[in-house]
């Protein structure tokens, strides 16, 4: 089936790569240190919309990191996200990408919080400095 015409988001791409997948999305930051676990691939956070949600091939989006250096949990191990999309980039979460090496994006001129659902089926062009949402997953129903 056709997926039909996607929204088109343009972004600062943090770590280059190409890939598609289907979105989790939070609508609250990520925190890593004791909120994150990367062996299983989920985030730990009681009381957070992903609580041991698992997000491992996903196009995760988020608003942004929040707290230290344990915001890298989520770019070890072998359950990584496919690409990291956040409004707000920022120290964090340039290294957990640098450490993840999958496509990561910030900077958009639309806040992909506010665009993508998760299901969406998102294309992502870091290296072209772009993301096409295709809303309601994969095929069009």
């Amino acid at each position: 089936m056709d997926r039909g015409e996607p929204i088109r988001i343009r972004g600062r791409k943090e770590f280059g790569g190409k890939v598609e997948g289907e979105a989790l999305v939070s609508p609250l930051p990520l925190e890593g240190f004791a909120n994150v676990d990367p062996v299983n691939g989920y985030t730990t956070e009681r009381g957070h919309p992903l609580f041991k949600v698992p997000y491992e091939g996903k196009i995760l989006v988020f608003p942004a990191p929040r707290g230290s250096g344990g915001f890298m949990g989520y770019g070890r191990g072998e359950k990584l996200p496919a690409a990291f999309l956040h409004t707000e980039g920022n120290t964090l979460s340039v290294a957990c990408v640098m450490c993840a090496r999958v496509p990561a994006m910030t900077d958009f001129d639309r806040d992909p919080v506010d665009v993508i659902e998760t299901g969406d089926w998102v294309a992502v062009n870091a290296d072209e400095g772009y993301i096409d949402v295709f809303k309601g997953g994969k095929t069009a129903e």
